[in-house]
Protein backbone atom coordinates (compact mmCIF):
# COMPACT_ATOMS: atom_id res chain seq x y z
CA UNK A 1 0.00 0.00 0.00
CA UNK A 2 2.73 2.45 1.31
CA UNK A 3 4.87 1.36 -2.30
CA UNK A 4 1.89 1.98 -4.14
CA UNK A 5 0.99 5.87 -2.50
CA UNK A 6 4.68 6.52 -3.36
CA UNK A 7 4.28 5.95 -6.76
CA UNK A 8 0.87 7.84 -7.63
CA UNK A 9 3.16 10.75 -5.39
CA UNK A 10 5.63 10.65 -8.35
CA UNK A 11 3.99 10.18 -11.25
CA UNK A 12 1.40 13.13 -9.88
CA UNK A 13 4.77 15.63 -8.92
CA UNK A 14 6.28 14.69 -12.43
CA UNK A 15 2.66 15.90 -14.37
CA UNK A 16 2.33 18.98 -12.53
CA UNK A 17 6.32 19.65 -13.06
CA UNK A 18 5.76 19.54 -16.95
CA UNK A 19 8.27 18.75 -19.67
CA UNK A 20 11.92 20.00 -18.93
CA UNK A 21 12.96 22.93 -21.00
CA UNK A 22 16.85 22.18 -21.94
CA UNK A 23 19.49 24.30 -21.07
CA UNK A 24 20.21 27.52 -23.22
CA UNK A 25 23.81 27.44 -24.99
CA UNK A 26 26.16 29.54 -23.59
CA UNK A 27 27.27 32.55 -25.57
CA UNK A 28 30.07 32.19 -27.80
CA UNK A 29 32.79 35.22 -28.05
CA UNK A 30 34.51 36.77 -30.37
CA UNK A 31 35.44 35.17 -33.25
CA UNK A 32 39.84 35.08 -32.73
CA UNK A 33 41.64 34.99 -36.04
CA UNK A 34 43.14 31.85 -37.10
CA UNK A 35 45.79 33.18 -39.07
CA UNK A 36 46.36 36.99 -38.38
CA UNK A 37 47.97 39.12 -41.17
CA UNK A 38 46.55 36.30 -43.90
CA UNK A 39 45.40 39.03 -46.55
CA UNK A 40 47.93 41.63 -45.98
CA UNK A 41 49.61 41.64 -49.14
CA UNK A 42 46.04 42.34 -50.95
CA UNK A 43 45.36 44.85 -48.77
CA UNK A 44 48.81 47.05 -49.67
CA UNK A 45 48.46 50.38 -50.99
CA UNK A 46 51.24 49.33 -53.51
CA UNK A 47 50.06 45.86 -54.57
CA UNK A 48 50.86 45.06 -58.26
CA UNK A 49 47.47 43.87 -59.72
CA UNK A 50 49.23 42.71 -63.45
CA UNK A 51 51.72 40.70 -61.35
CA UNK A 52 48.55 38.71 -59.76
CA UNK A 53 46.87 38.40 -63.36
CA UNK A 54 49.87 37.42 -64.65
CA UNK A 55 50.03 34.40 -61.60
CA UNK A 56 47.06 33.59 -61.40
CA UNK A 57 45.56 33.30 -64.93
CA UNK A 58 48.74 31.88 -66.50
CA UNK A 59 48.64 28.22 -67.89
CA UNK A 60 51.68 27.46 -64.90
CA UNK A 61 48.30 27.55 -62.80
CA UNK A 62 46.19 24.38 -63.07
CA UNK A 63 43.17 26.37 -61.67
CA UNK A 64 43.60 28.48 -64.97
CA UNK A 65 43.95 25.35 -66.89
CA UNK A 66 40.82 23.72 -65.46
CA UNK A 67 38.77 26.55 -65.46
CA UNK A 68 35.81 25.35 -67.49
CA UNK A 69 35.66 21.61 -65.82
CA UNK A 70 35.77 23.98 -61.99
CA UNK A 71 32.48 25.91 -63.66
CA UNK A 72 30.92 23.14 -64.36
CA UNK A 73 30.66 21.82 -60.83
CA UNK A 74 28.64 24.36 -59.91
CA UNK A 75 25.68 23.37 -62.75
CA UNK A 76 24.74 26.93 -63.34
CA UNK A 77 22.05 27.86 -65.92
CA UNK A 78 20.24 30.85 -67.09
CA UNK A 79 19.00 33.28 -64.75
CA UNK A 80 21.41 31.42 -62.10
CA UNK A 81 22.27 33.33 -59.01
CA UNK A 82 25.99 32.92 -58.29
CA UNK A 83 28.99 34.80 -56.37
CA UNK A 84 32.53 34.12 -56.67
CA UNK A 85 33.61 34.81 -52.95
CA UNK A 86 37.91 36.05 -53.59
CA UNK A 87 37.03 36.99 -57.18
CA UNK A 88 40.55 38.21 -57.09
CA UNK A 89 41.30 39.34 -61.41
CA UNK A 90 38.46 38.44 -62.66
CA UNK A 91 39.27 34.71 -63.78
CA UNK A 92 35.32 33.26 -63.60
CA UNK A 93 34.13 36.50 -64.50
CA UNK A 94 33.10 36.07 -67.96
CA UNK A 95 32.45 32.65 -68.27
CA UNK A 96 29.87 32.80 -65.26
CA UNK A 97 28.42 36.03 -67.06
CA UNK A 98 28.08 34.03 -69.98
CA UNK A 99 26.77 30.80 -67.65
CA UNK A 100 23.91 32.55 -65.94
CA UNK A 101 23.19 35.23 -69.50
CA UNK A 102 22.02 38.59 -69.07
CA UNK A 103 18.67 37.48 -66.39
CA UNK A 104 20.92 36.23 -63.79
CA UNK A 105 23.44 37.66 -61.40
CA UNK A 106 27.36 37.57 -60.80
CA UNK A 107 28.61 38.55 -57.66
CA UNK A 108 31.91 39.21 -57.72
CA UNK A 109 33.24 39.32 -54.38
CA UNK A 110 36.90 40.85 -52.82
CA UNK A 111 38.36 42.35 -50.25
CA UNK A 112 41.24 43.84 -51.93
CA UNK A 113 40.85 47.24 -53.01
CA UNK A 114 43.16 46.40 -55.79
CA UNK A 115 41.32 43.82 -56.98
CA UNK A 116 37.98 45.78 -56.56
CA UNK A 117 39.09 48.32 -59.01
CA UNK A 118 40.55 45.65 -61.65
CA UNK A 119 37.03 44.05 -61.41
CA UNK A 120 35.32 46.94 -61.81
CA UNK A 121 37.25 48.36 -64.82
CA UNK A 122 37.01 44.94 -66.40
CA UNK A 123 32.46 44.98 -65.90
CA UNK A 124 32.79 48.07 -67.57
CA UNK A 125 34.84 47.88 -70.45
CA UNK A 126 33.40 44.19 -71.44
CA UNK A 127 30.01 45.49 -70.47
CA UNK A 128 29.05 42.98 -68.13
CA UNK A 129 25.65 43.87 -67.03
CA UNK A 130 25.41 40.85 -64.98
CA UNK A 131 27.78 41.23 -62.89
CA UNK A 132 27.94 43.21 -59.39
CA UNK A 133 31.32 44.15 -57.70
CA UNK A 134 30.64 43.57 -53.94
CA UNK A 135 33.62 44.28 -51.51
CA UNK A 136 33.13 42.61 -48.38
CA UNK A 137 34.90 42.75 -44.64
CA UNK A 138 37.36 40.28 -43.14
CA UNK A 139 34.41 38.29 -41.52
CA UNK A 140 31.70 38.59 -44.09
CA UNK A 141 30.79 38.30 -47.59
CA UNK A 142 28.65 40.80 -47.23
CA UNK A 143 25.22 39.85 -49.48
CA UNK A 144 21.71 40.00 -49.26
CA UNK A 145 19.74 36.80 -47.45
CA UNK A 146 19.32 34.15 -49.56
CA UNK A 147 20.55 36.69 -52.67
CA UNK A 148 22.32 33.64 -54.46
CA UNK A 149 21.54 29.50 -55.69
CA UNK A 150 25.59 28.91 -55.45
CA UNK A 151 28.45 30.68 -54.03
CA UNK A 152 31.98 29.44 -55.35
CA UNK A 153 34.90 30.14 -53.20
CA UNK A 154 38.52 29.07 -55.18
CA UNK A 155 41.43 29.08 -53.38
CA UNK A 156 39.87 31.41 -51.13
CA UNK A 157 38.83 29.29 -47.98
CA UNK A 158 42.37 29.51 -46.19
CA UNK A 159 42.60 33.00 -46.41
CA UNK A 160 39.16 33.33 -44.17
CA UNK A 161 40.70 35.01 -41.21
CA UNK A 162 37.55 34.43 -39.25
CA UNK A 163 36.53 31.39 -40.80
CA UNK A 164 32.88 30.79 -38.31
CA UNK A 165 31.77 34.39 -39.40
CA UNK A 166 32.70 34.29 -43.36
CA UNK A 167 30.66 31.02 -43.24
CA UNK A 168 28.29 32.37 -41.39
CA UNK A 169 27.84 34.69 -43.94
CA UNK A 170 27.41 32.59 -46.52
CA UNK A 171 25.19 29.95 -45.33
CA UNK A 172 23.20 33.19 -45.18
CA UNK A 173 23.31 34.50 -48.33
CA UNK A 174 23.14 31.34 -50.01
CA UNK A 175 19.06 30.21 -50.67
CA UNK A 176 17.86 26.69 -49.04
CA UNK A 177 19.24 24.18 -51.11
CA UNK A 178 21.82 26.79 -52.36
CA UNK A 179 25.73 24.44 -53.64
CA UNK A 180 28.78 25.95 -51.82
CA UNK A 181 31.76 24.42 -53.58
CA UNK A 182 35.06 24.85 -52.27
CA UNK A 183 38.52 24.30 -53.81
CA UNK A 184 41.64 24.63 -51.82
CA UNK A 185 45.20 23.05 -52.10
CA UNK A 186 46.05 19.98 -50.58
CA UNK A 187 48.10 19.77 -47.74
CA UNK A 188 49.98 16.90 -46.68
CA UNK A 189 53.47 16.17 -45.02
CA UNK A 190 56.07 14.93 -47.45
CA UNK A 191 53.25 15.61 -50.25
CA UNK A 192 53.01 18.85 -51.00
CA UNK A 193 55.74 21.52 -51.32
CA UNK A 194 57.04 23.12 -48.86
CA UNK A 195 55.57 26.62 -49.73
CA UNK A 196 52.04 24.79 -49.49
CA UNK A 197 52.69 23.77 -46.23
CA UNK A 198 53.93 27.14 -44.78
CA UNK A 199 51.08 29.06 -46.87
CA UNK A 200 47.98 27.42 -46.18
CA UNK A 201 46.76 26.43 -42.44
CA UNK A 202 45.16 23.23 -42.45
CA UNK A 203 44.38 19.92 -44.21
CA UNK A 204 41.32 18.65 -46.49
CA UNK A 205 40.03 17.04 -43.34
CA UNK A 206 39.80 20.14 -40.90
CA UNK A 207 38.48 22.35 -43.62
CA UNK A 208 35.55 20.18 -44.22
CA UNK A 209 34.99 19.89 -40.47
CA UNK A 210 34.68 23.57 -40.13
CA UNK A 211 32.24 23.77 -43.32
CA UNK A 212 29.86 21.08 -41.85
CA UNK A 213 30.08 22.64 -38.54
CA UNK A 214 28.92 25.75 -40.10
CA UNK A 215 25.44 23.73 -40.46
CA UNK A 216 26.72 22.64 -44.19
CA UNK A 217 25.94 19.28 -45.69
CA UNK A 218 28.95 18.06 -47.49
CA UNK A 219 27.69 16.24 -51.16
CA UNK A 220 30.82 15.19 -52.72
CA UNK A 221 34.27 15.65 -53.86
CA UNK A 222 34.64 16.00 -57.28
CA UNK A 223 37.44 14.01 -59.39
CA UNK A 224 38.64 16.37 -61.65
CA UNK A 225 41.76 14.65 -63.53
CA UNK A 226 43.57 18.12 -64.49
CA UNK A 227 43.94 18.96 -60.79
CA UNK A 228 46.67 17.70 -58.74
CA UNK A 229 47.33 20.23 -55.73
CA UNK A 230 43.64 21.09 -55.95
CA UNK A 231 40.75 19.70 -54.33
CA UNK A 232 36.91 20.28 -54.83
CA UNK A 233 34.73 19.82 -52.37
CA UNK A 234 30.75 20.49 -52.93
CA UNK A 235 28.77 21.20 -49.85
CA UNK A 236 24.81 21.60 -49.47
CA UNK A 237 22.97 24.76 -47.42
CA UNK A 238 19.93 22.74 -45.95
Amino acid sequence: MLARSLLLLSLLFAACSGPQEASPEPPRGPEESVKPGANDSFLAEDMDVQDYVDRFEGESREIAVERDALLATLGLGVGSRVADVGAGTGLFLVPMAEAVGTGGRVYAVDISPGFLEHLRARVENEGLRQVEVVQCGERSVDLPQASVDAVFVCDVYHHFEYPRSSLESIYSALQPGGLLVVVDFERIPGVSREWLLGHVRADKATFRAEIEAAGFDFQDEVDLPGLTENYVLRFRRP
